[in-house]
């Protein structure tokens, strides 16, 4: 079983439990993430089975730390990877743009400054958008 298998409600779950630094416990998770106890409950019992979570004295804990298809793991923070996607253009942009400050701008560098701010703005507001739907 692949965490592509399992409710979106328990892919938050688990991601609260990889980002958190402490233990977490059932109605921790549930005021949180705005969700019905039994629902979280439900959803740990077959995060526990998936051997991705485990319980400890306080809470609920990641065993496993794997990324959900989309996102990349950066110090125990899921980031989607349209975020990193989106840095990559920002660079592209700032680049072209000191060199038309320094060089003086032609019409390539010109459409690649606008394509780099429309790529670098798509890609961050997509990539925000999955972040928010997961937290």
């Amino acid at each position: 079983m692949s965490l592509e298998e399992i409710s979106r409600n328990a892919l938050r779950i688990y991601i609260k439990l990889v980002e958190s630094e402490k233990p977490l416990g059932v109605r921790e998770l549930a005021r949180e993430l705005n969700l019905p106890v039994s629902t979280v409950h439900y959803s740990l019992r077959r995060l526990e089975e998936m051997d991705l979570v485990k319980r400890s004295g306080d809470g609920y804990v990641a065993k496993k730390i794997i990324a959900p298809e989309g996102f990349l793991v950066i110090r125990r923070k899921l980031v989607p990877r349209l975020l990193i996607y989106s840095a990559f253009f920002i660079g592209v942009l700032i680049s072209e743009s000191i060199l038309i400050a320094a060089t003086g701008h032609n019409p390539d560098r010109v459409v690649v400054i606008i394509t780099s701010l429309a790529a670098s703005a798509i890609l961050l507001i997509e990539g925000l958008y999955i972040r928010k739907r997961y937290s």
